[in-house]
């Protein structure tokens, strides 16, 4: 006795196999690729767009918020999917449906999947809610603060050196001009080794470090660090 679809009445055919009982018409009308969704949270820095994941800021992808947005959004909703059983995806989309996007708390998209489900070629569209809050991230923190963990002398006053340095989007808490040159206060002293590679391909400069102890945390001693760069003339 051959087998038929309970839901069109479709008799079963070596071409087409019912799935689960279904014909494969009504069992992707039944089984859509998404078979549920978590709830959708991004938390984003209101001042410079860094965004946190998995307990640990990471900074921006875009200047532009939009894309911004777009990119925080496509890295962390595929771990919120649910997918039907033998569904695959092989591309996801994201469209922003918001029209104030920079404060609303709530963001509406369009979430687009191409995929597969028992070799059958799927093309799928939800409208969700993205829930968003505003916080400010642990950098932003320090440099509204006067707080810092190194410091970089510009010796003597170099006003090319100093913008290139600031250019570079590194936290600096805060800034001085002395008679001697100029002193910067970053708020993440690994950004030292980086600043003085960047700083020797360009001038000609002697660089003198030294480590000052300011105090102890989690019961180890913490130090700050101070970069001389002083002009060959």
């Amino acid at each position: 006795m051959k087998k038929f679809c309970p839901q069109c009445g479709n008799v079963e055919s070596k071409n087409q196999q019912l799935i689960k009982g279904l014909c494969k018409n009504c069992f992707l009308k039944n089984n859509p690729l998404l078979k549920g969704l978590k709830e959708i949270k991004i938390v984003v820095c209101p001042s410079c767009k860094s965004y946190l994941y998995k307990n640990k800021w990471h900074p921006k992808f875009s200047q532009l918020d939009d894309e911004n947005l777009k990119k925080i959004i496509s890295r962390i909703i595929p771990e919120k999917i649910m997918l039907q059983q033998e569904a695959k995806i092989n591309h996801l989309g994201i469209v922003l449906k918001d029209g104030d996007k920079k404060s609303a708390s709530k963001i509406a998209i369009e979430l687009i999947l191409n995929g597969t489900i028992y070799n059958s070629k799927l093309k799928e569209k939800y409208l969700l809610e993205i829930i968003k809050e505003n916080s400010i991230c642990n950098l932003c923190r320090k440099k509204n603060s006067s707080y810092y963990e190194a410091k970089i002398q510009i010796r003597p006053k170099n006003e090319k050196m100093l913008r290139m340095i600031k250019h570079n989007n590194f936290v600096i808490t805060k800034e001085e001009e002395t008679d001697f040159g100029y002193d910067l206060y970053l708020a993440n002293k690994k950004d030292v080794s980086k600043i003085v590679s960047e700083i020797k391909k360009k001038f000609d400069v002697e660089v003198v470090l030294s480590n000052t102890l300011y105090g102890k945390k989690d019961g180890k001693e913490v130090y700050r660090t101070t970069a001389l760069l002083r002009l060959n003339e």
